[in-house]
């Protein structure tokens, strides 16, 4: 790779309330970057911060996102700026920009959310592009965290060889390979599962056509049987039709009857008026004949009490010419006679006139009792003939929905007499499904389509096959070949420490239990393999950091690192492991790695970027050695 292409993936971190960093700026370069500093000063949280910006799914020794947040602080930031210029004329990343600013906010809450260049963007986004370069975070052969050198050591064969694969590019095989298996799979028990509908639809077939020719014999009838309740429907129209007409009929009567009966009731209050008038003309003069009669009496009273009040005869003449009492008392009398012959004939005429008046309102209110009862009844024959009529438009909606009105509609008994035999010779039929038809032909069609498809499947089968066994073949081809290569660089780098080591394949043969043994051996004695309960940590260090740069050569992540490898390892097996880290790294600057250790390295490398941590009261600083002593 040319000097210009030699270009760090990750340019630089900046941490912002995040851990024990108030902010703090991190530059990377491409080749080795090494993190130095005391144990506490964050050195490992510059790791953590570009893993979590990176969308790891879990965090070193599982703390809480809410954790990653400075004490004292609502929200912390990592921000990463990549270099996306081309390299070897092609962007590492689908975007334009030569610079990218990848971001995680963390709230307090446990919160977050990523942005690319100052947008928000959802992490299957962020991890999946980053997935398309080898970039795993989760993956500890990528990014090794402080303690997971330990943790590699127990997880199983299989986790151990899924890693290497998805380290070195080989996962898409494996996935490939799965996913045919699986697609075969499904074949097959899709096409056993078709066997056994074909066979259960050969049996309905059978069964089916019994009744299939069954309900052709029903379906006549039920047609015939439906033609006829079209006519029962319309009969029963036609005979309520009729009622509607009896009932206008009768309406009519009763309209033509109660108007009669109205107008002679208009000539008996006529009458009865007359004779109310009559009445009080009579009433009227009766009463001022009786008036006259009491004036006369009273006059005539009058005089006498005079008369008698008066002995002589100058005082008689005295009443006389004053006018208070007549000369002559028979004249007065006559008068009398007369008013009272008056009053009797008055009276007599009274009670002729009362007499007609009582006639002729007795007359007028039976009438109108007569005429109140008719309205009744023509109210409630006009509400029978509504109802009628509603019934009627009901029937006939009912009798449309049924079907249109034959051509010849018969009476409702004889209809009804032929409706009962036709649904009898049904019932002699017995029950038959309406979809009968339907089901048979639906069996005959199904047969045919499950032929076909298992004529399909088992075509599909063996090209499935035929993918399997290639797509096997490849992936244990390409399996065997790193790992032969694997253990030759594992055995090689083992041996500056004076240990030996290899790295073998388990099942296989069988994808889906296929595992990755590694084993090794530090004093001489018989390969065993490589586990926490065996051997000691710093045998372990040794042995999963020899496994790390024999994997160098083949890991096609732009950024992979570490963090303390060398914490349990003695000081000569650390001098020579760093002193093949940066043989390897001077190689092959392409890649960029993060060694993390709180020993100060006795080897330095002038082409390595050093990184010092330290703690300035409660926040940590990092910042780069300019020039590191050689001791």
């Amino acid at each position: 790779m040319s000097e210009s292409e030699r270009k760090p993936f990750i340019k630089e971190v900046i941490l912002e309330n995040f851990m024990s960093y108030d902010y703090g700026r991190i530059p990377l370069r491409s080749g080795l970057n090494v993190v130095l500093g005391p144990n506490g000063a964050g050195k490992s949280s510059i790791l953590l911060g570009i893993s979590v910006a990176l969308g790891q799914a879990y965090t070193e020794r599982s703390r809480r996102l809410s954790d990653l947040v400075k004490r004292g602080k609502d929200i912390a930031r990592v921000t990463l700026l990549l270099d996306n210029s081309p390299r070897g004329g092609k962007r590492p990343l689908p975007f334009r920009s030569d610079l990218i600013h990848l971001s995680r906010y963390i709230r307090k809450d446990g919160t977050y959310w990523f942005e690319v260049d100052f947008k928000e963007a959802s992490k299957i986004e962020v991890t999946e592009t980053l997935r398309g370069l080898g970039l795993n975070p989760d993956n500890m052969l990528v990014i090794m965290h402080q303690g997971l050198g330990d943790a590699f050591s127990v997880v199983t064969p299989q986790e151990k060889l899924a890693m290497v694969e998805d380290a070195v590019g080989l996962g898409d095989y494996r996935k490939s390979l799965l996913e045919a298996k699986e697609r075969l799979e499904k074949i097959r028990a899709e096409e056993e599962e078709r066997e056994k509908d074909l066979q259960a639809a050969s049996a309905g077939l059978s069964r089916w056509k019994e009744q299939f020719e069954k309900y052709l014999q029903v379906k006549e009838l039920h047609d015939k049987s439906r033609s006829l309740r079209v006519e029962e429907a319309w009969s029963k129209v036609d005979k309520l039709t009729n009622s509607v007409h009896q009932s206008e009929d009768r309406v009519s009567r009763l309209q033509e009857e109660l108007s009669a009966l109205r107008a002679r009731l208009k000539e008996r209050e006529t009458e009865a008026e007359a004779a109310s008038k009559d009445f009080e003309t009579v009433l009227s003069t009766y009463s001022s004949a009786e008036r006259q009669r009491e004036r006369l009496r009273f006059e005539q009273q009058l005089e006498r009490v005079l008369r008698s009040s008066q002995q002589d005869a100058g005082g008689l003449r005295q009443l006389q010419t004053a006018g208070l009492i007549s000369d002559e008392t028979s004249e007065l009398q006559k008068k009398v006679d007369a008013s009272e012959s008056n009053v009797a004939d008055m009276l007599s005429e009274l009670k002729g006139t009362l007499g007609e008046l009582i006639q002729a309102r007795e007359k007028a209110a039976v009438d109108g009792y007569r005429v109140s009862e008719m309205e009744k009844e023509l109210r409630k024959q006009q509400k029978q003939l509504a109802d009628l009529r509603e019934e009627e438009a009901s029937l006939k909606g009912d009798a449309s929905i049924l079907g249109g009105r034959p051509n010849e509609v018969r009476q409702l008994l004889d209809v009804q007499a032929e409706l009962r035999v036709t649904e009898l010779r049904i019932k002699e039929l017995g029950d038959v499904p309406a979809d009968a038809e339907a089901i048979y032909r639906d069996y005959k069609a199904r047969i045919e389509s499950l032929s076909a498809r298992i004529t399909e499947l088992r075509s599909n089968k063996n090209a499935t096959l035929r993918e399997v066994s290639e797509r096997f073949s490849v992936w244990k081809r390409e399996l065997e070949a790193l790992v032969i290569d694997l253990s030759k660089r594992y055995m090689d780098v083992l041996s500056m420490v004076g240990a030996t080591g290899r790295v073998s394949l388990s099942n296989p043969d069988d994808p889906t239990t296929a595992g990755l043994e590694i084993l090794v051996s530090f004093r001489g004695d018989q390969l065993v393999p490589l586990d926490a309960y065996v051997q000691s940590g710093g045998e372990r260090s040794s042995a999963v950091t020899a496994l790390l740069l024999a994997l160098q050569g083949r890991v096609i992540s732009p950024f992979r690192a570490v963090d303390e490898f060398d914490v349990h390892m003695d000081k000569l097996n650390r001098q020579l492991f760093m002193k093949s880290v940066y043989q390897l790294f001077n190689s092959d600057s392409s890649a960029q790695y993060v060694i993390i250790t709180p020993v100060e390295p006795d080897v330095y490398d002038p082409n390595a970027n050093y990184i010092m941590v330290h703690k300035v009261a409660s926040s940590s600083k990092a910042g780069v050695a300019e020039k590191v002593a050689q001791r």
